[in-house]
């Protein structure tokens, strides 16, 4: 059985392989995932975002130790570098990723800046 920390690493790895596939296989069906102001719902909707995404940038974060928050919540503090396919910086940044999790996957993700001191 995958740990709660072991789905989350697992989900970072995919994301930053950029293999949207195995990305998916680590969601609900109904996952709520955040787009800016707006909302994507849906297998479906992820992987037409992540692939059209991807052909404009290419996002690596570099995840802390998820903390687990009880409930099915977990928070992982996250370094972000984002680049161009051909390799030039974009930008650099640290988030927050806040994880709900049911039946092993995960079904929703927030997004805060991390206010914690470097």
């Amino acid at each position: 059985m995958t740990t709660a920390s072991e789905l989350v690493r697992d989900m970072y790895a995919a994301y930053n392989r950029r293999d949207a596939d195995g990305l998916l296989a680590l969601l609900t069906d109904d996952v709520d995932w955040p787009d800016g102001s707006s909302r994507l719902r849906g297998k479906d909707a992820l992987r037409s975002y992540w692939l059209e995404q991807w052909t404009r940038v290419h996002t690596h974060d570099d995840p802390g130790e998820p903390v687990d928050l009880g409930a099915g919540r977990i928070a992982v503090h996250v370094n972000q570098t984002v680049r161009t396919p051909d390799g030039s910086p974009v930008s650099t940044a640290r988030f927050v990723h806040l994880f709900q999790l049911r039946d092993g996957l995960t079904a929703r993700m927030d997004i805060e800046p991390d206010t914690t001191p470097p």
